[in-house]
């Protein structure tokens, strides 16, 4: 099977001089997969203290945010491997379809 993996945090990590980091502050506040296929798949709704999201491919796919959100297969590409980081409101959701 293959899987988007989704970390959602709450907040940036900060350096011990005190700035912030661009990496989540761990523990994350929540984790989840779900399947990269040809129909668009949904995440469970992003929990209510998540503010972004670190998302990881394990393929090419597309990606879609909001409350219902809907892939499709020639918008927002994601490569196979990649990592990201995206902003993202609590109770949204994030939806995979998968892309050549």
């Amino acid at each position: 099977m293959t899987t988007l993996s989704i970390t959602e945090y709450a907040r940036l990590a900060r350096s011990a001089d005190g700035p912030f980091v661009l990496t989540g502050q761990e523990p994350a506040v929540a984790e989840q997969e779900i399947s990269i296929g040809g129909a668009s798949t949904q995440s469970a709704a992003f929990n209510a203290r998540t503010n972004f999201i670190m998302v990881h491919a394990a393929a090419v796919c597309a990606l879609a945010f909001g409350d219902t959100p809907t892939a499709l297969a020639n918008r927002h590409r994601l490569g196979a491997g990649e990592t990201r980081f995206y902003g993202v409101s609590p109770g949204q959701r994030l939806a995979v379809i998968t892309r050549s």
